[in-house]
């Protein structure tokens, strides 16, 4: 098997399960809503907007962001241009894209859903890459907040919406304040995933395992200081959705991401790029990085991308669809790489 190079991975069909719309806009594009819908910046400097060092610096210039997209027509160009950026650039096929109603009163999710609808069907027709939503709860915001905001999910019946999920600060908003509107969404049979595991806590993501039920963990790299937690994490077939540029941000490890101990350990994981102009990265990039550094083979970047695609929330015969699809474009352009194991 040889070694794939940059060119490789970049090229690679890709299936992205951890993104945040808020976090996929361009500093420059972030810029031009505030001005337009009259939102302050911390600055107008596209070089310097994304200039963090901690978790809650990035929130605040996160929340900023949010404000700065004010009308349903800003949802629909971040959506766009951020889907035909990653399919040009990196060749992804499918995404699952979280985003804050919440954190965006002034736009109803009625019209922030058929913007974001439009703009999606616009990239698959374009570019090749499928789109679906995940409702994410601001776990800052009141727990009747998410309660309410679930309800009216339900209530649109949206057919892009597959999940609802829990972000924003781990230090605030317990997940056991949210087990109603995570059961009221499982009741009805919507997907849910949680942040969690960031700030180095595991019985954060123990919570969100048992009593939020979730089937997946955005980030958890705090699972590794549990052992017993990493056995109930393999013998449920929870699937980690971590993110290599940010791992060692949120983790406080950034010589060495813990995503390949992960692997190692026998979990369940994929590769995204989280909030990808934030942090300066693409899936293209996340990729590149993932596959060099862990040492993939054809066969293993072959192996991990139909195993994330496995992980989506897609129903079952869409999921194979996808995933025999993507075999289908990958040995196309790069013959028989089928030899590798498949990555848990």
């Amino acid at each position: 098997m040889t070694t794939p190079t940059a060119e490789f991975l970049r090229e690679l069909p890709k299936v992205e399960l951890h993104c945040h719309l808020e976090g996929s806009v361009p500093a420059a594009t972030a810029i031009a809503l505030a001005a337009r819908n009259d939102v302050a910046l911390p600055t107008t400097d596209p070089h310097r907007l994304y200039e963090f060092s901690t978790l809650e610096g990035f929130l605040d210039i996160y929340v900023a962001v949010c404000q700065a997209m004010a009308r349903p027509d800003d949802f629909a160009t971040v959506v766009y241009d951020s889907l035909a950026d990653a399919a040009r650039t990196s060749n992804l096929r499918y995404r699952e894209f979280a985003f804050n109603p919440t954190n965006h009163p002034g736009v109803g999710l009625g019209d922030m859903l058929t913007a974001m609808t439009d703009a999606a069907q616009s990239a698959e027709s374009e570019f090749g890459v499928q789109t679906r939503l995940i409702v994410a709860i601001n776990r800052e915001q009141p727990p009747l907040v998410a309660l309410d905001l679930v309800r009216r999910v339900l209530d649109l019946q949206h057919p892009l919406i597959v999940g609802i999920g829990l972000d924003h600060n781990e230090l605030m908003g317990p997940p056991a304040a949210f087990t109603e509107a995570f059961a009221l969404a499982g009741a009805a049979d919507l997907h849910r995933t949680a942040h969690s595991g960031e700030r180095g806590d595991p019985a954060e993501v123990r919570e969100c395992i048992e009593r939020l039920a979730v089937d997946r963990i955005d980030h958890g790299y705090a699972v590794l200081t549990d052992p017993e937690l990493v056995a109930d994490s393999i013998a449920r077939g929870i699937h980690y959705a971590a993110c290599w540029s940010t791992a060692g941000f949120h983790a406080d490890t950034p010589a060495h991401s813990p995503i390949g101990d992960m692997i190692e350990a026998g979990l369940n994981v994929s590769i995204s790029s989280d909030d990808p102009p934030m942090f300066g990265t693409d899936i293209g990039r996340e990729y590149t990085l993932a596959g060099q550094e862990l040492g993939w083979d054809l066969g293993t970047a072959r192996a991990f991308v139909l195993n994330s695609a496995e992980a989506t929330f897609l129903p079952h015969d869409e999921r194979r669809g996808l995933a025999d699809r993507l075999a289908i474009e990958i040995d196309a352009m790069y013959g028989d790489v089928t030899t590798a194991p498949s990555p848990r």
